[in-house]
């Protein structure tokens, strides 16, 4: 089974606000889209009252999901209401039987497979409408409080990683890495490291986990405070941030500062950062590709 970064989700009270800010970071977003899925492993798919916006890179995408019904069932309640910020962290597993086997073999606290679907506007123009079909595996909340975790297999590929979409303002091209603060991170390695990789890197203040496509980081929450700007953090254990990959730091720079957006330098001159405050929570670093 290979485990690679698929997607992460950011998480947002109202939908519209979300869209908004994400624009003004240079992101091409898809048309909104509504969740229908099976609240448990075997339930039947019913509407769920959520929706998203995607950006679609070359490899991965970036969610912002909402509320669109606070009445009925959604899996983001529970998230918005600790915090709006990066919750979802979703790995890309292939099929979602075999995987399943592989972590029931090893006593891992991963749940059976169930069904999420939505409808997703299809072609230029979004002249039509065409299903996303998708096999979700979640990992025990209650075992796995850092984030909400995720095993995907996608169904419908061509749906999602439509060729249109995948052009940004801001150049991205995939999104490379995901950044926790946690409490302990050599505690954290070593339960993360069953599920996830256990290809360690330890660094000053970090550990970094490399999956087969992306990566893991682990810090404290002072080490992150240190490195990264803006002033929100989310609660102690969380995902607070991941990083883009885009053509050009430069040409990424000039669209955001175009926009508004205020920069900050990052440990080199390929990168740099945008804090939470214009991310609706979650800081994104943007870092060069390698030429």
């Amino acid at each position: 089974m290979k485990r690679e970064l698929d997607h992460v989700g950011v998480a947002v009270k109202n939908l519209d606000r979300g869209r908004d800010a994400f624009t003004r970071l240079g992101f091409q977003l898809t048309a909104r889209s509504f969740h229908s899925g099976a609240a448990s492993a075997g339930a039947p798919v019913t509407k769920w009252g959520s929706g998203n916006h995607c950006a679609m890179f070359r490899e991965g995408y970036l969610e912002i999901i909402g509320l669109t019904d606070p009445t009925i069932y959604s899996s983001v309640k529970d998230m918005v209401s600790r915090y709006e910020g990066l919750h979802i962290v979703a790995i890309g597993c292939g099929d979602a039987d075999a995987a399943h086997a592989e972590f029931r073999k090893a006593g891992l606290p991963v749940e059976a497979p169930r069904a999420l679907e939505r409808d997703a506007p299809f072609g230029p123009g979004d002249r039509e409408t065409r299903r996303a079909k998708f096999r979700n595996m979640y990992v025990e909340r209650d075992k796995f409080t850092e984030g909400r975790f995720i095993f995907i297999e996608h169904l419908t590929r061509d749906v999602l990683w439509q060729p249109h979409l995948l052009n940004h303002p801001n150049g991205a091209l995939g999104i490379d890495a995901v950044y926790f603060v946690v409490a302990d991170p050599e505690e954290t390695t070593r339960k993360f490291g069953p599920l996830f990789s256990e290809k360690v890197e330890r660094l000053p203040g970090v550990n970094k986990l490399t999956l087969d496509r992306g990566t893991m980081w682990l810090t404290k929450e002072s080490n992150w405070r240190e490195r990264v700007p803006g002033s929100f953090v989310p609660p102690v254990p969380s995902p607070a941030g991941f990083c883009i990959r885009v053509e050009s730091i430069e040409a990424t720079r000039r669209l955001l500062e175009k926009n508004g957006v205020s920069v900050q330098p990052g440990m080199n001159p390929t990168q740099l950062w945008v804090a939470p405050e214009d991310a609706c929570g979650a800081a994104i670093q943007f870092s060069q590709a390698e030429k």
